[in-house]
C-alpha cells in the first residue's frame, strides 16, 4: 500500500488505536493538503480542510474497508472536500453578488459586533509570540503569500504555515467563547 502503510495499520485504525492514526496521518497529510490545495488554491482553506478530513476520518474509522484501496479512499474524501469547498463559496460569492443594494448595507447593531470583533481580534493578535503576530500581519492585513512571507522573515514556509495555523486557531477559540457567552 502507498506511503508505508498496510492493512494491519488500517485495521489498528479502525480498532481505535492512536499510534496507527498518527502513522497515517504523517504518511498523508502534506499530500492530501497539497491535493486540496490544488483544487481550491487557498493554503489556509486548504489546511482546514484537510485537518477536517483527518478528524472526519478518526471519527469515521470504523466505516473503512481494509480490501479496498485506502489511497483511492482518501483521494476521494479530499476531492469532495474540495468540491463542497468550492460549491459552497460560489453559493456564497452568488448570494453577496445578487444582494440587493438596502440589504448589504450593515443595521447598527451589526456593525457595532463587527466593530467589536475587530477590537477582539486586534487584541488577541495583539498578544501573541511576536513572529506569529508578524506572520499573521503579513498574511492577513498584507495578503502576501506563506512562501513570501518565509523569505521576509528568514524562517521556512512549515513554520510559517504553522505559525499561521495556530493565530487562527486563537482567534476562533476567542470568538467561539465570546458566541457562547
Amino acid at each position: 500500500m502507498d506511503n508505508g502503510i498496510d492493512i494491519k495499520i488500517l485495521e489498528a485504525l479502525r480498532n481505535g488505536d492512536h499510534k496507527a492514526f498518527k502513522a497515517i496521518f504523517v504518511a498523508y497529510y502534506n499530500k492530501t493538503k497539497a491535493f486540496i490545495d490544488g483544487y481550491i488554491k487557498s493554503d489556509p482553506d486548504a489546511e482546514e480542510l484537510a485537518e477536517d478530513l483527518f478528524v472526519n476520518l478518526w471519527v469515521n474509522r470504523r466505516s473503512i474497508d481494509t480490501s479496498k484501496s485506502f489511497n483511492a479512499y482518501l483521494h476521494t474524501i479530499a476531492r469532495n472536500a474540495a468540491i463542497n469547498f468550492l460549491k459552497h463559496k460560489q453559493v456564497h460569492e452568488k448570494y453577496v453578488n445578487e444582494m440587493p443594494e438596502w440589504e448589504s448595507h450593515y443595521s447598527s447593531e451589526e456593525d457595532y459586533i463587527a466593530k467589536e470583533l475587530g477590537l477582539l481580534v486586534e487584541d488577541i493578535v495583539d498578544k501573541m509570540p511576536e513572529q506569529r503576530k508578524q506572520i499573521y500581519i503579513l498574511s492577513r492585513n498584507e495578503g502576501l503569500s506563506n512562501g513570501e512571507i518565509a523569505e521576509r522573515l528568514n524562517t521556512t514556509k512549515r513554520n510559517v504555515e504553522s505559525q499561521l495555523s495556530l493565530a487562527l486557531k486563537e482567534i476562533r477559540k476567542a470568538i467561539l467563547m465570546i458566541l457562547i457567552i
